[in-house]
């Protein structure tokens, strides 16, 4: 049962986690020239920032151990020759951490965004 799950959740966030910022310039443009639709555009930002702030907070939480910068975590993760197959492993877990995180916390930043943003009524005068 946990490994469906676990798959779903790093489909979920290779999927999401590229789309919405794409998505967020396109509303955003939309929202800037009909000024109309601003609740997708909150949505969509509430999106990245909760990402953001999860993937910040997460990355807080690797351990005391882990010398390695954020930037050089990732290079790590992908080259095993220059860093080692032990550490080319610990990075890899690291960013699938972060990317699960990430889409997580951006799921629940949107959620929150999306029940806390009223949808705009049509209104027609007569």
């Amino acid at each position: 049962m946990l490994i469906p799950l676990i798959q779903f959740l790093l489909i979920f966030s290779f999927i999401l986690l590229p789309a919405i910022p794409v998505a967020f310039v396109v509303l955003a443009g939309h929202y800037f020239l009909n000024r109309t639709h601003g609740r997708g555009v909150l949505i969509t930002g509430s999106f990245i920032l909760g990402a953001l702030v999860s993937v910040l907070v997460v990355w807080r939480l690797v351990p005391s151990e882990w010398s390695l910068p954020f930037w050089t975590t990732l290079q790590a993760a992908v080259d095993a020759q220059k860093y080692g197959h032990p550490v080319e492993h610990y990075a890899e877990g690291f960013v699938l951490i972060l990317l699960v995180a990430g889409a997580l916390g951006g799921a629940v930043g949107a959620g929150v965004a999306a029940l806390s943003a009223k949808p705009r009524r049509n209104i027609v005068h007569a």
